[in-house]
């Protein structure tokens, strides 16, 4: 299916907006191993940006204890 393969490759692109917007656009299955394998994907796009998020969450925790160390 070509939905599938599209947002399987804006996941291994890391490209959120791409995957995002198929999600937003999600098709009718007629296949219920599509309907699966489109489930673990957008499973794992979550997983990817909570992991993201919490990335970004430390990064923004370094940067204010940095910034309260100089004084700023």
């Amino acid at each position: 299916m070509t939905w599938l393969n599209s947002l399987k490759i804006a996941i291994v692109n890391k490209n959120t907006q791409k995957a995002l917007y198929l999600i937003e656009n999600l098709p009718n299955f007629d296949n219920i191993d599509d309907l699966i394998c489109a489930r673990e994907l957008v499973a794992q796009l979550a997983k990817e940006l909570e992991n993201e998020k919490n990335t970004l969450k430390e990064a923004m925790q370094k940067i204010k204890q940095t910034k309260r160390f100089l004084g700023e």
